[in-house]
């Protein structure tokens, strides 16, 4: 493998972005607790170079496969691929560690977390659905379906607010599945909604 394979990980306001690491170690203390160790590439002044990082698995954390579908820490192996939400890296520790909000194990080589920038145009709280884009023109809107047990929901901080505190005009980032262009508006699961 080489390290240009590895993805990295960028900053979302306290949230940050895990793409394409490598899982190096699976320790399950639970069915739904333990721990992952991922490598990642860090570029550096004139070359890339690996880190590891160990992620947190708890009583909070979604683990799904590509298809969307909860799995559970004993299904994870070394050598998988995920995407991944975490908090924030506390490089105080030793081994460097975060907790892991969100993780999609990858398993194929298309990413599984995409992302969009976009106002808000519609929020549905009665059928959980969130739709971004211009919101006189359905066919420049994204309509993201909220999943109450999946999908988390922030601030710019990172804190979390209820599905109802959003609103139309709002810039927000949603992190989400694969959008599927077959319907008008085309659509998405959202994991992680943050305003920005």
């Amino acid at each position: 493998m080489l390290i240009s394979d590895l993805g990295t990980i960028t900053q979302l306001g306290r949230i940050l972005q895990v793409h394409n690491a490598m899982v190096t170690e699976v320790v399950i203390r639970s069915r739904t607790t333990g721990f992952l160790s991922i490598i990642y590439a860090r570029p550096d002044t004139d070359e890339t170079v690996t880190e590891s990082l160990r992620l947190y698995v708890g009583f909070d954390t979604d683990i799904l496969n590509s298809s969307g579908q909860r799995m559970c820490l004993c299904d994870i192996q070394e050598g998988m691929f995920i995407d991944a939400l975490i908090s924030q890296v506390m490089e105080w520790r030793t081994p460097t560690q975060a907790n892991a909000f969100l993780i999609v194990v990858k398993t194929n080589e298309q990413p599984l977390l995409y992302f969009t920038t976009d106002q808000i145009a519609v929020v549905d709280i009665d059928n959980f659905l969130l739709y971004t884009g211009d919101p006189d023109n359905t066919g420049n809107q994204i309509k993201f379906m909220i999943n109450h047990t999946i999908t988390t929901i922030s601030d710019k901080n990172g804190n979390p607010v209820p599905f109802r505190s959003l609103r139309p005009g709002l810039l927000v980032n949603v992190t989400h599945s694969l959008i599927e262009t077959g319907e008008i508006p085309p659509q998405a699961n959202a994991f992680h909604i943050q305003t920005l």
